[in-house]
């Protein structure tokens, strides 16, 4: 079954392996994600994630964003036969064709913009598609949806409903709707979500958050948000993360498996209906007691689904066409 991902944090794990010392063979490594393995897991578009951690202030976050996108398109140049980039839709129809992967550039924290659309217009330029307003910090554009803003206490924590988009975010959304870049809001604030609901008129989506009814965890969806992205046209990713998809008293009990990962399937259908889910793994930004090893193992999901008596057409929805039908009115 072929697979689009809509999130990983792959290239923060080259960079933060580079900084080590470290060279990864992207064919082939200890990550999640690398050519053998989603060749394996029948992958046909990754959304590749430039993520950066506000928090370590000796870094400047937009250099921190390009020195991921540097390693994202080294890779590209060095496996020009296997996998390639992917700017509009031509770019993916042209790599189907060819029995090539595509990879998508997207961007998890908007602070890496530093508050100017110059930079936001030139990502653009570099291919990036995607893009969150924040990550965990609050940023020039918006806050995200911890209470209080601070890492360490992601979890558990209450939503944020007062914090939202602030009026620098207002002009990004605006020229992100106007570039074709889609709005992602996984990690904003509950605030800010219908700030985004309530100030974009095209599909916006959540690339990796689950349902907040079967796991309470603040990243994940509530029945009002799934209904708002569905009535838009736009998709929410399973996320994998054993936090965003087990109901425990703490994070270290949680448990990520198919079984929960269908759960949340099952609950996000019954609320906003089978076009509004895709897959969003969150793959080499998560770890702790994770079924999944690699995103080799995404026939795991399929097998569940179809024990599940989800059909055919149903499964591909979930794991492709979905994605697919919001890329196509962005790309």
């Amino acid at each position: 079954m072929k697979v689009v991902d809509l999130h990983c944090d792959t290239l923060n794990e080259l960079r933060y392996a580079r900084k080590r010392g470290e060279e990864l063979n992207f064919t082939n490594n200890k990550l999640h994600i690398d050519i053998n393995k989603m060749k394996q897991g029948d992958y046909m578009l990754q959304c590749f994630a430039a993520f950066i951690n506000l928090v370590h202030k000796e870094e400047n976050p937009l250099v921190t964003a390009l020195e991921e996108m540097d390693i994202f398109f080294q890779f590209m140049a060095a496996h020009p036969n296997e996998i390639a980039q992917v700017k509009t839709w031509e770019d993916l129809e042209r790599n189907r064709r060819e029995g090539l992967i595509s990879a998508l550039l997207t961007v998890e924290e908007g602070g890496c913009c530093l508050g100017n659309l110059s930079v936001l217009r030139i990502l653009h330029q570099l291919g990036v598609r995607i893009m969150t307003l924040t990550w965990n910090h609050e940023n020039e554009l918006a806050y995200p949806n911890t209470v209080p803003v601070d890492c360490a206490q992601v979890y558990p924590c209450g939503p944020n409903t007062t914090l939202g988009v602030k009026e620098k975010g207002f002009e990004f959304l605006a020229e992100m709707e106007k570039l074709g870049i889609l709005v992602d809001v996984s990690h904003l604030s509950d605030a800010g979500f219908w700030d985004v609901y309530n100030h974009t008129t095209k599909p916006f989506i959540a690339s990796h958050s689950n349902a907040r009814a079967k796991s309470s965890h603040v990243r994940n969806l509530t029945d009002d948000m799934i209904r708002a992205i569905a009535e838009r046209g736009g998709v929410t990713g399973i996320n994998y993360c054993a936090g965003f998809l087990d109901e425990q008293d703490c994070p270290e009990k949680c448990m990520s498996n198919v079984k929960l990962m269908v759960d949340h399937i099952d609950h996000i259908q019954k609320v906003g209906g089978l076009d509004m889910i895709a897959l969003g793994s969150d793959f080499d930004g998560i770890e702790n007691n994770l079924q999944f090893k690699s995103c080799a193992d995404l026939p795991l999901l399929e097998a569940e689904l179809r024990r599940r008596h989800y059909s055919e057409d149903a499964i591909e929805k979930i794991f492709h066409k979905n994605a697919l039908r919001v890329l196509r009115e962005v790309l």
